[in-house]
């Protein structure tokens, strides 16, 4: 089998294979490899659970002379149990960033290349005019599952001739595994939309050996917070058993048959998030595991769905004819940090003259045309106001902060009521988060003007807070 990935020193350079040019085509392969997580590991690897990938890296170089033809495509033998949904091919072009993802096919035999290795497919990859020559590319094959290593030789293709690049000990590819070989894949997914969420899993479950495996069974656990409510399952396979009596926990057992070498059953189930209890970050857990009298493989993956609750307050303080109005979003006990915006209104009544000296870099517009209200200029009622702070970071078990300020400058009534009104706020997260609900919205705080200046929601603190 191919080793666990471990860390690989690149200086001095060396190569597991190398064999020699043919027609200014060279292939190697290389001792070390980057992975698709950053490290640097030997050349072939495996990363077992909860990844369970095995990674097979080859470079093709072609030289400038000018009988040299650029490769248009290639083959390597991979274990014939190896199928494409289990499959990813990148390719890196020398000096051109990072690993990109290719197409690819598998199969038995090729009207190039002719049929692969007893016991092998090829894989194929056709470079469709990516590059020509003068150019060192870098091929990196992730497969789930951990494989033998075995030693075949790898062909190309250059303008109508074929290539066989075959020299002691080279190449190392991914052989079958003997006997049968159980193997699973489970992969979740978190969709939040409309703000509701819903869980997608599926479970690849393969025999990547030689000979069959028998009565095989299938057990599929998932655990979640009973502050969830989960709707009714969508499955793929009816005839899976589905056990919700322990609140919290979902089981799915049932028998998968035998699996032939190569088999692959595909099973996919989806679960609605009905009710959510409080706010808070919920971790959902899911492992499946198969089993049969000769092999057993699990794999595991996680989910954490954040749930916001935000509560909004008003208030104001009045020094002389000066007014200050405090705007605060809070995250309730339990809610992970947010980015939110909000949308508030004020309304300055007929008869006041009022002058602004802060909106805490918000947005202020007056309604009837759109243009931004200045700030140390007088403004004559009647106007209303719509004011929008956007990206306030609300911090988990903290506040946002925002204050607006004005002055009555003159009066032409002996009684006038100024009104602000929070009308709204909005999280920024877009569909990573769930929004469970704004409390205290909308929340208004009105001054009555008649002789002096009152408040109908003062603020605790005798200073005005300007949070920014």
């Amino acid at each position: 089998m191919a080793e666990i990935c471990n860390g690989c020193e690149c200086t001095p350079y060396e190569n597991v294979c190398a064999c020699p040019p043919t027609a200014g085509i060279t292939v190697t392969q290389p001792a070390c490899q980057l992975l698709p997580d950053g490290r640097t590991s030997g050349n072939p690897c495996f990363v077992p659970s909860p990844t369970n990938r095995s990674y097979w890296s080859y470079k093709f170089a072609t030289d400038t002379a000018q009988a040299t033809r650029g490769i248009s495509s290639f083959v390597i033998p991979i274990c014939s149990g190896i199928h494409e949904v289990i499959t990813t091919v990148r390719e890196k072009i020398d000096g051109c960033g990072s690993f990109e993802v290719v197409p690819f096919t598998i199969s038995n035999t090729d009207p190039n290349f002719g049929p692969a290795p007893e016991g092998y497919n090829w894989l194929k990859v056709e470079t469709d005019g990516r590059f020509d020559k003068g150019v060192c590319v870098e091929y990196q094959l992730e497969i789930a599952g951990n494989y033998p290593v075995g030693m075949e030789a790898i062909k190309v293709k250059a303008a109508n001739t074929t290539y066989t690049f075959s020299c002691n000990g080279c190449y190392l590819v991914p052989e079958c595994p003997e006997p049968g070989q159980l193997n699973v894949l489970k992969l979740c997914e978190e969709i939040i939309e409309d703000n509701m969420a819903t869980f997608r899993f599926s479970i690849e479950v393969f025999n990547s050996g030689g000979t069959p495996v028998e009565n095989v069974q299938l057990t599929d656990t998932l655990l979640f917070s009973t502050n969830l409510t989960l709707g009714n399952i969508t499955i793929s396979d009816p005839t899976l058993t589905i056990n919700r009596t322990v609140p919290g926990r979902i089981l799915i057992t049932g028998n998968l048959g035998t699996f032939d070498p190569g088999e692959i059953q595909i099973i996919t189930y989806s679960v609605p998030v009905s009710s959510i209890s409080g706010p808070g970050r919920y971790i959902i857990e899911n492992t499946a595991s198969v089993v049969s009298p000769t092999s057993q493989a699990s794999d595991f993956c996680e989910l954490n769905l954040s749930v916001v609750q935000l509560s909004a307050d008003k208030c104001c303080i009045v020094s002389g004819n000066q007014i200050t109005y405090n705007l605060t979003l809070t995250n309730t006990n339990g809610s992970p940090s947010t980015t939110a915006s909000l949308n508030d209104t004020l309304t300055i009544p007929a008869g006041l003259t009022v002058r602004f000296s802060t909106f805490s870099n918000c947005i202020a517009t007056f309604q009837n045309n759109s243009e931004p209200v200045p700030l140390n200029e007088n403004i004559v009622g009647p106007r209303v106001i719509d004011i929008e702070c956007n990206e306030l970071i609300v911090p988990e078990s903290g506040s946002a902060h925002r204050t607006i300020q004005l002055s009555v400058v003159s009066s032409t009534v002996l009684n006038a009521t100024i009104s602000n009104t929070l009308r709204s706020v909005q999280l920024n997260t877009g569909d990573t988060q769930v929004n469970l609900s704004i409390l205290n919205v909308p929340i208004t705080v009105e001054n009555s003007y008649t002789a002096s200046i009152s408040c109908t929601n003062p603020c605790p603190s005798l200073q005005a807070s300007n949070n920014e």
